[in-house]
């Protein structure tokens, strides 16, 4: 049997999470193969939501403009109550609403990406073992054949032969009952926004595509207890929709369904010497939220840069232990966040019933509250405190508000008089050192890794004097002091000498 070794990476899935990592991967110039046991892309959907952090992602890399054409952008998320909505109007974002696209329209889009960037991917490649050592790790496919990695990437799902052959545990339960899933056409509700309902009868959610189709969410308390293997009918939809808000607004045309049971759970390490684990390998929680496939993808950019950084040579050795230390907190934020929802959303008993009709018409209508929602919800609130971190150079510029937490978005002005939007300067996939022009002239940088970039002015106001941003749009290390030396110092700590 011949033993292909890659002197690179091997993803194990090709969902969102591992196609968006492959594609991180071969734009840091590493070799990278997904191994995938399906035939072909995905024809189905299960997911169907970008939030505004997801789309400022495929912002920074130059995507953002083909998904917004495929899909549909609606203002608010439903939390199921007929009016009680998040609404994300007012995010600080370039993308202030929810992004309706198909989960497989995502995945052709992810596709194209990484094969253009050089990613090779394996359809009808089942995974049979996986075995590590000090030097790289071996794979064995169902179908003969092995392939030897420096490391691999579980993006495969909540069943991860990946995390069962690094002995990680999944801890968690079921949630209780299941979710009917079901994209058609209805004729009786405006395909321009989302729309949620509740009653004793169960909830509702509906989200529309573009093409003037929508995904149906039925959670029918009389159909709760339904194997997830009986089909979906057209039938049993008007049914449940008659049953929950008492109409069943003309459903027709049904091209998929599927019913869905939910597990609740976490990794309790996301890595395990050279094995590591990324979305729904790593998490698996309720669709309340649509937070699932959100999640996966930015696991997937915070990994990328950071195996990248390592295999090219001149990452520091804490920066793949800082995937864990990031990403599993906002995992367990996400796990309680649906939690919370789908508890609530799914209450029987009176008085839980009672609380969720003062929740949903009393507190979340607030302003103050609706801010948190939008902010929770959409993602824009993920920041990575520098002392969750392992190993992160002990600078005062760690110090600085701005440090940990995402870049916003704006445009400034360069130095030779053009303008740039802030979120253009990575689409490279390197560091950019953003200097106030008065702050000089920044030298013995390592220009492979780190773009200089000098600026005059722009529409961002309060940016600090001088500013690292990692590859994933976070702040690396910021000050409000002109010090080129203390700047080049922030950079070399996190990037290598020149």
């Amino acid at each position: 049997m011949t033993t292909t070794r890659h002197d690179g990476v091997i993803i194990v899935g090709a969902g969102p999470t591992g196609l968006v990592l492959a594609a991180e991967l071969a734009l840091a110039g590493v070799r990278c193969l997904v191994l995938e046991r399906r035939e072909g892309p995905r024809a189905d959907s299960r997911a169907i939501c970008l939030h505004a952090r997801s789309m400022e992602m495929l912002d920074l890399r130059g995507q953002a403009e083909a998904f917004a054409r495929a899909g549909l952008p609606v203002p608010q998320f439903p939390l199921g109550p007929r009016g009680a909505a998040i609404s994300f109007g007012r995010l600080d974002s370039d993308f202030p609403y929810l992004l309706d696209i198909p989960q497989s329209q995502m995945e052709r889009l992810f596709l194209a990406r990484a094969l253009e960037l050089g990613a090779k991917v394996r359809w009808s490649c089942a995974v049979a073992g996986i075995e590590q050592d000090e030097n790289a790790v071996t794979v064995t496919m169902a179908g003969g054949g092995v392939e030897r990695a420096t490391y691999v990437v579980g993006c495969d799902g909540v069943r991860s032969m990946v995390r069962d052959s690094a002995g990680i545990a999944f801890p968690g339960f079921a949630n209780p009952g299941s979710v009917i899933l079901a994209d058609l056409h209805l004729d009786g509700l405006p395909m321009t926004n989302a729309y949620g309902d509740l009653s004793g009868g169960g909830m509702l959610l509906m989200f529309p595509f573009r093409d003037g189709s929508c995904r149906v969410v039925l959670y029918d308390y009389a159909r709760a207890d339904v194997p997830v293997t009986e089909p979906v009918t057209i039938g049993e939809v008007r049914d449940g929709l008659r049953h929950i808000v008492g109409q069943d607004f003309g459903p027709h045309d049904m091209y998929w369904s599927a019913r869905y049971r939910s597990d609740s759970r976490q990794a309790p390490r996301y890595r395990a010497g050279r094995l590591l684990l990324a979305g729904d390998a790593a998490h698996a929680h309720s669709p309340a939220g649509a937070q699932g496939l959100n999640t996966g993808l930015q696991d997937a950019v915070n990994l990328g840069w950071k195996l990248g950084a390592v295999l090219s040579g001149w990452g520091p050795q804490w920066l793949l232990d800082s995937y864990h230390a990031e990403r599993h907190p906002v995992g367990a934020a996400v796990l309680a966040l649906t939690g919370r929802q789908f508890r609530l959303n799914t209450a029987r008993t009176w008085n839980r019933r009672a609380l969720r009709w003062a929740v949903h018409r009393l507190v979340v209508p607030l302003p103050p509250v609706q801010r948190r929602l939008a902010r929770d919800y959409s993602g824009i609130a993920i920041s990575y405190p520098p002392d969750r971190g392992v190993g992160h150079p002990p600078d005062g510029g760690l110090g600085h508000p701005l440090a940990g937490k995402r870049l916003p978005p704006g445009t400034v002005t360069l130095t030779d008089g053009t303008a740039t939007r802030l979120y253009e300067l990575f689409h490279e996939g390197r560091f950019v050192l953003l200097t106030a022009a008065a702050t000089g002239d920044v030298t013995g940088l390592p220009d492979d890794r780190v773009k200089a970039v000098s600026y005059g002015g722009g529409t961002r106001p309060g940016l600090p004097s001088a500013m690292l941003v990692r590859p994933d749009g976070y702040v690396a290390w910021a000050s409000d002091q002109p010090d080129p030396a203390a700047a080049r110092e922030a950079a070399i700590a996190w990037c290598g000498p020149r």
